[in-house]
């Protein structure tokens, strides 16, 4: 979770507006400390996205449960999704707000081909031979970004 607290800690530092950055230091530890707590109170969302994304294992350009699966959570935090981008069925973009700062969490949630591996197994173990998967934690990006981009939203609704 400190990685997620660090990409989360910048989203709400980019989120805000500038007069409140310049409001003097004292204001950095209060926003770390919000981000560290917000992101706690979405530990366990975290990692059943993780689990669920990880049961998908779906390929490059078949993402169809994985993607429909992320888009419904972020459309229940309050982001609007476009989907079918560049003419690519499971390609999307979440958004909220508008203006500037324009923040970006990107990754990508396919699996890899020939992958398969038993969750929580740490030596080659596949759950089909030959079957695609997350087999080295690739299921855990999208999730890491949700996880960032939700309180980041909240915390740009508070102060606009």
């Amino acid at each position: 979770m400190k990685t997620t607290c660090f990409v989360l800690v910048l989203g709400l530092l980019l989120a805000c507006p500038v007069q409140s950055l310049a409001q003097g230091a004292a204001t950095l530890p209060a926003l770390k400390q919000e981000a560290a707590a917000e992101v706690d109170k979405l530990q366990v969302l975290t990692q059943q996205m993780v689990d669920q994304i990880y049961s998908y294992s779906e390929l490059g350009f078949q993402e169809v449960e994985t993607s429909r699966y992320v888009t419904g959570i972020l459309e229940k935090n309050g982001f609007t999704v476009e989907r079918g981008l560049a003419g690519i069925p499971t390609a999307w973009v979440a958004n909220y707000g508008s203006g500037k700062p324009v923040i970006a969490f990107v990754t990508d949630i396919d699996c890899i081909p020939r992958a398969s591996q038993k969750p929580g197994v740490a030596y080659h173990a596949p759950i089909i031979e030959g079957a695609p998967g997350h087999g080295e934690g690739h299921n855990s990006g999208m999730a890491v970004q949700v996880t960032a981009a939700t309180p980041s939203r909240s915390a740009h609704a508070a102060r606009a």
